[in-house]
């Protein structure tokens, strides 16, 4: 039994992706939310100019047709950030294994599934735009998507992994034994900017909020660098 159980390490550590995969994680880790940072900035710079999008269908057509180019960009920035979210957040979840297991499996189950639903939710934005363009008196037919019961489920998974999947990450950075708290409360300050920009603070706390959970998120990206690829590989 003991030679199996120290035999197992190096049989895992002889896969050649191991070294690939702890890096891409890492790197993919705050890249996916320096992404979505992007996609607020051009959101918020947009709403700043003239109002949201939050309103009715048609004041949501006319916010499109308004800002074509910069609503183009934000989405194709959110649809590369939750893909990237996907290997990042398992990164995470490596480096977090050592401390808080079962803390850091809630925030990225929850995370990878909000980000899941968040790609579909931002694919609706190539029929908004094309619906400004081409039949900007549909705002019904766009209420009717929002108020659609079977798309509920989905939204509410992406407002729970956003919000609650992110704090929780925060929650396992702080409390683990070989991560600097303070990154931890970093990464927990795009919840609380967010809930300050729903209340009516602004899109500009979201913007910030995001900004500071990157940062955090770069001290778990240093950690996986420094692990060894045998660690990593233990680690499941």
């Amino acid at each position: 039994m003991t030679d199996t159980l120290t035999a197992e390490p190096a049989l895992r550590t002889a896969d050649r992706t191991v070294a690939f995969r702890r890096i891409s994680g890492a790197v993919a880790l705050p890249l996916a939310f320096a992404f979505q940072l992007a996609c607020n900035t051009l959101y918020a710079v947009a709403a700043t100019r003239t109002g949201g999008d939050e309103g009715t269908g048609e004041e949501s057509l006319r916010f499109f047709a308004a800002h074509a180019d910069t609503m183009l960009a934000a989405t194709l920035f959110a649809l590369v950030g939750c893909l990237l979210a996907v290997p990042g957040v398992l990164a995470a979840l490596r480096v977090l294994r050592v401390g808080r297991p079962a803390l850091a499996l809630s925030a990225a189950v929850l995370m990878i599934a909000g980000y899941v639903a968040y790609f579909g939710i931002n694919m609706t934005n190539f029929y908004s735009l094309a619906l400004a363009e081409l039949a900007p008196d549909a705002g019904a037919a766009v209420d009717a998507v929002t108020a659609n019961p079977a798309a509920l489920p989905f939204f509410l998974l992406f407002v729970i992994g956003n919000l609650l999947g992110t704090l929780l990450l925060g929650l396992a950075v702080v409390m683990s034994p070989t991560l600097p708290w303070w990154s931890g409360v970093l990464i927990m300050c795009w919840t609380i900017g967010h809930v300050v920009n729903i209340l009516g603070g602004g899109e500009w706390f979201a913007v910030a909020g995001g900004a500071l959970e990157v940062a955090g998120l770069c001290v778990l990206t240093a950690s996986a660098l420094r692990t060894p690829d045998a660690v990593w590989a233990a680690r499941g």
